[in-house]
């Protein structure tokens, strides 16, 4: 990551990388990611927007939160942040796979903050479609940590100085080409994750999959009518990420990246810049 770029805490302790001038935008990765996942779209981000990328609560390196890994709370911990630090100024979002998991019900809570919203190839607790069991080979590979993640205990046992295998292998079968993620970020997560209680903490994302699922049925019942774009790697979940999305917003737009696996801004950083920026110029209102 270029040193331009600043680090800051934030109220509850979330850590923020921040630059650029314009507009305020927060960035959200996901699992197992850090606030670096944005990395490759900071420079032409920044040429048009003010970028707050933030470590979700027990991610990277911002602190576990207080009450509970459920997106409702964990949400609400990162808006009460990005509140104090921009008063009344309205921001766009944009959350990736367990951001986008926190960036649904964050706008169902403070919607009247929000220009926009942007959700990159995430399983939005509480709209997955039900399945089958047997699961078709395909289904399982996409989703086994849905189950493995949840489960208590053993894959604490199983991961524990493991780290850098697991990871290896779940980067290579979620990204389509094998430099989908740089040795820079790659090794900056395998730090993040090997550190004492890392996956845990991921894990507990996953154990609070089911409380999430019925919160967001519940926002779900009053529609987001602020624009949302979804977006997915054509190779994960595609242009399903629309008719999700559908499932709880009114003014939904998007569709696939091509050449693109689960991890959109390290695989096609110049795709989703470029979708991104259109779709934040077409929404841009103060």
């Amino acid at each position: 990551m270029a040193s331009k770029w600043q680090t800051t805490r934030l109220l509850h302790g979330v850590r923020a990388i921040f630059g650029g001038q314009g507009p305020p935008l927060i960035l959200i990765p996901g699992w197992p990611q850090t606030a670096e996942a944005f990395s490759g779209i900071f420079e032409p981000l920044s040429k048009h927007y003010q970028f707050y990328a933030l470590d979700p609560p027990g991610l990277g390196e911002s602190p576990a939160p207080a009450n509970g890994y459920d997106t409702a709370n964990v949400s609400k911990i990162m808006a009460e942040a990005v509140h104090d630090l921009l008063k009344e100024k309205p921001y766009h979002l944009v959350g990736h796979d367990v951001g986008g998991w926190i960036a649904y019900p964050w706008a169902a809570q403070f919607q009247s903050r929000i220009k926009s919203l942007s959700i990159l190839d995430a399983s939005v607790p509480g709209f997955l479609p039900p399945f089958q069991f047997p699961m078709s080979n395909q289904t399982n590979l996409r989703l086994w940590q849905f189950s493995f993640n949840a489960l208590p205990e053993l894959p604490e046992i199983l991961t524990q100085g493991r780290e850098r295998e697991l990871l290896t292998w779940f980067f290579n079968l979620k990204t389509v080409r094998e430099d989908g993620i740089s040795k820079d970020q790659f090794e900056g997560y395998i730090q993040a994750y090997s550190r004492p209680g890392a996956m845990s903490r991921g894990f507990e994302y996953y154990r609070a999959y089911e409380t999430s699922s019925k919160q967001n049925l519940d926002f779900a019942k009053t529609p987001l009518d602020l624009p949302v774009l979804a977006l997915g790697g054509a190779s994960s979940v595609g242009s399903g990420m629309v008719n999700m999305v559908q499932s709880f917003a009114t003014n939904v737009s998007g569709g696939a990246v091509d050449d693109c696996g689960h991890f959109l801004p390290e695989e096609q950083p110049s795709a989703v810049t470029q979708k991104l920026l259109e779709f934040l110029k077409a929404n841009e209102k103060e």
